[in-house]
């Protein structure tokens, strides 16, 4: 056998450079340039000088990380959450509301005008609009993961680019019901025998109180069903355990948040939109840019179980929501029911899969002279199509990712439309997603 001679690759010293940070990008790290390379730079903020070291090289840009810091910034602050060197849930809390706030919009005003081709002056004549509450204990539902180590329970995050749980015993983010019930909780679940049976804790917060959905791999025993049951008895909570079904336990089975003056019900597996403060503000938003009038006919695409739907249908003349799942559809049939009392508007809601063109015919035919939609990350492509030929003079997009929506406005802007407004929806804050909403009005 024949054996050839291959030389040992020779190990590149990590480089190390001293910049000055220029901006900060979405996601939370300081930019700066090197030779005509982008670099961005973790833990770093505008306007700081620091020593990096590079952890990543590729062609057109560069990662990095801080040795020193030479300076620091003044929208530099202290993290509140004891976890935040490791835990993975929230990258931003060393950085001011501000700062947090003004780099995502620029950041969505950026990409809408390069990949959407938008006329954005009008827009940027204007101070930025950023739609922002409180920067902690905002978050009313969170998902726990359970972690068993040498026969040890863990609940909380997962670490930083890793798949490893952070246990944790407290977190800022949460609103103060549910962050308090955390300890306890953890208590409680390392009395179960069956640890292993454990999969994930759902905990959410509404109007109508605390629930908590435990998943379980295997059937409980009566003992620690018991335990689980005495534990949401103490602490007023509606228990359910969800294995191959959702059962409930004890307590409440009617769960609702209100907005408006308008009582939404929901299951606790169902959807609903995590920062209550914000959600509020956000359809305030939408009805005012919306302009609704008691001659309008609103369709609202993605309506789930009548977020957006109900609070329109106290204004207009006729409300049609369109949504995939049907559970959603009949939750607003039934809301719409509920608060009937409040509701002046025609309201139908169908089930429709909105990615199924074939499917549009059950209600692309009726006439609608404004739209809302709010769909998933993947954006609503198929939708928008079909949109351009309602015509509608009026279009409120949220969207919860950029990138599908500078998509997605690049067909409507192509089809007469223009971008009148933009906002940031600080729906996460400490972290580095970006909710945000637009209106469109039809040119001329």
């Amino acid at each position: 056998m024949v054996n050839f001679y291959t030389p040992k690759k020779k190990k590149i010293a990590p480089q190390q450079l001293t910049v000055t940070i220029s901006s900060l990008d979405s996601f939370g790290h300081g930019v700066t340039h090197h030779k005509g390379k982008t670099i961005f730079v973790k833990s770093a903020l505008p306007n700081e000088i620091v020593d990096i070291q590079l952890t990543e090289d590729k062609k057109n840009y560069a990662k990095a990380k801080v040795i020193k810091y030479h300076n620091k910034s003044a929208e530099r602050i202290i993290p509140k959450c004891d976890y935040y060197q490791k835990c993975g849930g929230c990258e931003l809390q060393h950085i001011s509301s501000h700062l947090q706030q003004q780099s995502k919009y620029d950041a969505l005003i950026k990409l809408l005008q390069k990949e959407s081709g938008a006329f954005l002056e009008p827009v940027l004549a204007h101070s930025p609009q950023i739609i922002a509450d409180q920067p902690y204990h905002y978050r009313r539902r969170a998902r726990l993961a359970i972690n068993i180590i040498k026969g040890e329970l863990y609940i909380g995050f997962r670490q930083a680019e890793s798949n490893q749980i952070i246990n944790i015993e407290h977190c800022p983010v949460l609103v103060p019901q549910l962050d308090k019930l955390l300890a306890p909780l953890q208590h409680c679940l390392r009395k179960i025998k069956q640890i292993n049976a454990l999969g994930h804790i759902e905990l959410i917060y509404v109007d109508s109180g605390i629930i908590l959905v435990l998943r379980h791999t295997k059937s409980l025993t009566e003992t620690d069903t018991n335990l689980l049951k005495q534990f949401a008895q103490n602490h007023n909570l509606s228990l359910y355990l969800h294995g191959d079904d959702l059962v409930h336990i004890i307590g409440k089975t009617e769960h609702y948040y209100l907005i408006n003056h308008l009582k939404l019900t929901f299951s606790p597996l169902d959807f609903i939109q995590v920062n209550s403060k914000i959600n509020q503000k956000m359809i305030t938003q939408a009805l005012d840019w919306l302009d609704l009038k008691s001659t309008d006919e609103v369709l609202d695409l993605f309506c789930g179980m009548g977020n957006f739907s109900l609070p329109m249908a106290t204004l207009c003349k006729s409300v049609t929501g369109i949504e995939g799942v049907n559970a959603l559809v009949e939750k607003a049939k039934f809301n719409t029911i509920l608060n009937s009392s409040n509701l002046c508007a025609k309201s139908n809601f169908l089930t429709s899969n909105l990615d199924d063109s074939q499917q549009f015919l059950r209600w692309s035919q009726t006439t609608f002279n404004k739209v809302l939609l709010d769909p998933a990350r993947s954006g609503a492509l198929n939708v928008i199509i079909e949109i351009v030929k309602i015509k509608p003079s009026k279009i409120v997009y949220i969207s919860c990712n950029p990138a599908t929506l500078a998509r997605d406005s690049k067909l409507l802007i192509a089809a007469g439309y223009q971008i009148a407004k933009v906002a940031i929806l600080d729906m996460f804050p400490q972290t580095k997603h970006i909710e945000s909403m637009l209106l469109l009005t039809k040119s001329g």
